[in-house]
């Protein structure tokens, strides 16, 4: 549903309290989502701005009412807002004006500067705006929309980090050895032409001597008035140099400053970034130590849910609450009789269990027998057969199907639930086990207690974090070849960018005014400083990649962005990682128009825009779709469509929904917490499409994980589904790592771009395959690729396990292991102590918890 308004920031100029000199308009209006009887948007303010004016929240019906809005805000109260024209674009505004400051002349609030929510009545239509609060100081703000726009440019322009083999590069990007000659050249040949630029004589009235006047009619007036005056006005020339070639030699050495502007900037953030890849890897190496730190308070959790495996009563509890959650369907009730089952493996097909089972608990089972019967539990209604596990024994009340027949010599006799109304843990083999390793984990735990929770690692453990350190040395190397080139491109480029604006600063000191109208005269055909300036200033735009003036011309736009909306940046600022991750992390290669799509979804508000990435190697198509609509009619930030070949030749698609949310603590808290955001999306606004689509929300706020379930780093901040964490999601088997959240904060910037990596990375290794084994090897059926850099080229390394698979990165040497869950047989993967996804035991860091059962055995 379409609201018939709108919500901006705007800044006013104000020549007085009631009259308005201009109006200028944030780049983009706020997001409002329908939601039952209202509208629904959020904004944020920042107590450390306070005295900088950000502009003031403003609305505008886009239908002419007669009806004068007013907010309601927290404590009930109406505030009738303040009606603002825009003389120039004849747009009626609608502001909050609580109180006039001469000061800063301008009309101030108080409502949407203060957290919480306010709702405002727009005519028939009702908007609530939820406001958090965000203690970024102006700088922070500064920082981070110059490193947005940098971001942008450095993706328009660096070619070179997904086309290969265009030339000699000094460094890994847009900038070759070729460029910097030419810019050298460039300036070289501007400054000759200052030297002798083309000018014009145009003929003016001086003052001279007598004898050298050349006389004009004012002459001849003051030899009448004045007589014996020594000077008298006369005819003279002067150079005029704002002359057509001048002009367009300004405007072509304005855009040659700014596109070396940007080479700079974006040099200057490579080196950035690697600097910080560089300190952060150094810290990786550094934790690696041969004693290791256990996380105690993860070790008594998990020790708690050993002990609750083996408790019958509570055990029976959980399965009895499940059945009648399922039964009041209305299945429950008929033939019910009371009988004893023993769940065996599941059969050849997978369609049916070994079963034995009997009346009385005395009695002896009747079962499979090799020589002479074999007796089935066919798989019936789906939940049956999931609440009953092999190794166990249950009491139950329903209703069984029996038949039996003859085969192959065997008596066979099957029996089918068809109803069921009680069920009660009574015993089983898996009890004895569980009830084993949890006397297991819990002499582990008490040593370590004893040792301080420190943990000297095993042979395998220290072999393990060998291989993970060859690979992080290997990045090492990289990073500093590449921050070294990217010094180089730095030191040529920006002592230029100052003579240039130098030589700018002069033309328009000698009355030259910039044109890109260009003047088809001889000078750009006989002066070769003026003919070398038109040529490269084409040549530059070719190798920079912006020979499209639209496409120019849209990233100086871009760069003027001042009034923002930051939520909205938010979205756009976690676009431009998510394709820097597949672009530049996996060398995916974009469309040709790519470009103009992207600079279209920054400067719109255009629902439903896509760019397509291509990896031939790995038989793989990604399009990525700015908030497009689902088929339930629900748009989410971005969507991910994932069309891949297996190594079978077989093609198959798969959906992963990602929703940015730029939240406060306070306001994600409000909103239930990751939980209850997580909730809303992947089942409440069905962005799952019933379960079929994998489903994450990105949000900007630290700890947000408040019960922590995985020891790795980034188990504070971000969540990938590697483990029950929610209170709705107890009955959550078939759906590991299909929701999650990850915290990706563009302030702080907590190793955000690698947890983009690692979402992103889980999503193309395990998300598109079907995990459930069933018998077969554990390597996935879609190519193969390494998680930390991207690379296809890998060497299978000989293990002794039959149906593992164990991978090397030939580029970057790190190391994968694919195995599988010997309780449900669920693959897993294993990307080191860093990349890994999947929970690690907190006491065995080398071990997994498979994320289906979350088997501690």
């Amino acid at each position: 549903m379409k609201a018939e308004f709108e919500a901006k920031y705007i800044d006013i100029t104000w020549y007085d309290k009631n009259t308005v000199l201009s109006i200028t308009e944030s780049l983009l209006p706020l997001d409002c989502e329908y939601e039952v009887d209202k509208y629904i948007c959020s904004t944020v303010i920042y107590p450390k701005t306070e005295g900088v004016e950000c502009g003031q929240l403003a609305f505008r019906f886009l239908k002419k009412s007669t009806i004068k809005p007013y907010f309601v805000n927290g404590a009930g109260e109406k505030i009738v807002l303040k009606c603002v024209l825009d003389t120039e674009t004849l747009k009626e505004w609608w502001i909050e004006a609580d109180s006039w400051s001469s000061k800063s002349k301008r009309w101030q609030g108080k409502a949407h500067r203060t957290a919480g929510s306010i709702k405002v009545y727009l005519a028939h239509e009702v908007c609530q705006v939820n406001i958090g609060s965000y203690d970024f100081t102006l700088e922070q703000l500064d920082t981070y929309l110059a490193d947005f726009k940098s971001d942008l440019w450095e993706l328009i322009l660096d070619e070179q980090s997904y086309v290969k083999g265009k030339g000699k590069t000094v460094n890994d990007g847009v900038v070759t050895q070729d460029t910097i000659t030419l810019v050298n050249n460039l300036l070289s040949h501007s400054q000759n032409i200052l030297k002798n630029p083309k000018a014009e004589l145009r003929e003016v009235q001086t003052l001279k001597p007598r004898k050298a006047v050349k006389p004009v009619n004012r002459t001849f007036m003051e030899l009448a008035t004045k007589g014996g005056s020594k000077l008298l006005t006369s005819r003279s020339t002067e150079p005029s140099y704002n002359v057509p070639e001048n002009r367009y030699i300004l405007y072509v050495l304005e855009r040659i400053y700014k596109i070396i502007k940007q080479l700079v900037a974006i040099s200057q953030n490579k080196t950035k970034r690697y600097e910080s890849n560089i300190v952060k890897l150094g810290s990786r190496l550094e934790a690696f130590v041969e004693d290791k730190l256990i996380d105690k308070d993860l070790v008594k959790k998990d020790l708690e849910k050993l002990r609750d495996s083996f408790n019958t009563k509570f055990l029976s509890a959980n399965l009895q609450e499940k059945l009648e959650l399922f039964n009041q369907r209305g299945l429950g009730e008929q033939n019910s009789s009371i009988c004893f089952l023993k769940i065996g493996s599941k059969t050849k097909g997978g369609d049916s269990r070994f079963l034995a089972i009997k009346k009385e608990y005395s009695d002896n089972w009747f079962e499979t027998e090799v020589a002479t019967q074999n007796v089935f539990l066919k798989q019936g209604e789906p939940l049956f057969l999931n609440l009953l596990e092999q190794g166990f024994e249950y009491k139950i009340m329903g209703n069984l199907k029996y038949k039996s027949g003859f085969s192959n010599g065997k008596q066979w006799h099957t029996y089918e639930l068809i109803s069921m109304r009680k069920i009660k843990i009574v015993g089983g083999d898996k009890l004895t086990q569980r009830h084993e390793s949890f006397k297991a984990e819990r002499s582990k735990a008490v040593h370590f207690n004893h040792n301080n929770w420190v943990k000297k690692l095993t042979k395998n453990e220290r072999a393990e974090q060998e291989r993970e350190k060859r690979s992080i040395q290997k990045r090492l190397d990289f990073y500093a070849i590449q921050e070294k080139h990217v010094g180089v491109v730095f030191n040529s480029l920006e002592p230029k960018l100052r003579k240039f604006k130098a030589a700018i600063k002069k033309l328009k000191s000698m009355g030259v005014k910039a044109s890109s109208v260009f003047p088809n005269s001889m000078t750009f055909v006989q002066n070769p400083d003026y003919q070398f300036i038109h040529s490269g200033y084409k040549k530059i735009r070719e190798l920079t990649s912006l020979t499209d003036d639209d496409l120019l011309l849209s990233l100086e736009r871009v760069e003027e962005i001042g009034l923002i909306n930051m939520p909205l940046l938010y979205e756009r600022w976690c676009l431009l990682q998510l394709i820097k991750v597949l672009v530049q992390n996996y060398g995916y290669t974009p469309t040709d128009d790519w470009k103009k799509e992207l600079i279209n979804i920054i400067e719109t508000k255009q629902n439903y825009q896509s760019l397509v990435f291509k990896n031939d190697n790995l038989k793989r198509t990604i399009k990525l779709s700015y908030e497009p609509m689902l088929e339930n009619g629900k748009t989410p930030d971005f969507v991910m469509d994932v069309f891949f070949t297996r190594k079978n030749g077989e093609a198959y698609k798969k959906r992963f929904v990602m929703d940015a949310k730029f939240y406060s603590s306070s306001v994600l808290q409000k909103a239930g917490g990751v939980s209850g955001v997580v909730k809303q999306l992947y089942k409440d606004k069905d962005y799952s499409e019933e379960g079929r689509n994998t489903v994450f929300i990105i949000h900007p706020v630290k700890s947000a994980i408040t019960e922590k379930v995985s020891p790795q780093s980034w188990g504070n901040n971000s969540y990938y589904g590697e483990l029950a964490l929610f209170d709705w999601d107890k009955n959550r088997k078939e759906y590991f790592h299909q929701y999650g959240a990850i915290c990706a904060n563009p302030i702080e910037r907590l190793n955000d771009l690698d947890e983009f990596q690692r979402m992103i990375g889980m999503f193309l290794q395990y998300g598109i395959e079907n995990n459930t084994l069933n018998g077969k090897v554990d390597d996935v059926e879609s190519l193969n690729f390494c998680i930390a850099c991207g690379s296809h080229d890998l060497t299978l390394k000989i293990n002794n396990r039959a149906k593992s698979a164990w991978y090397e990165c030939n580029q970057c040497k790190h190391f994968t292991t694919y195995n599988h869950c010997n309780s449900c047989d669920t693959r897993l993967i294993k990307n080191g102590d860093y990349w890994t996804y999947h929970s690690q035991m907190p006491m065995e860091p080398l071990n997994i918890k498979c994320p289906s059962c979350e088997s501690l055995l």
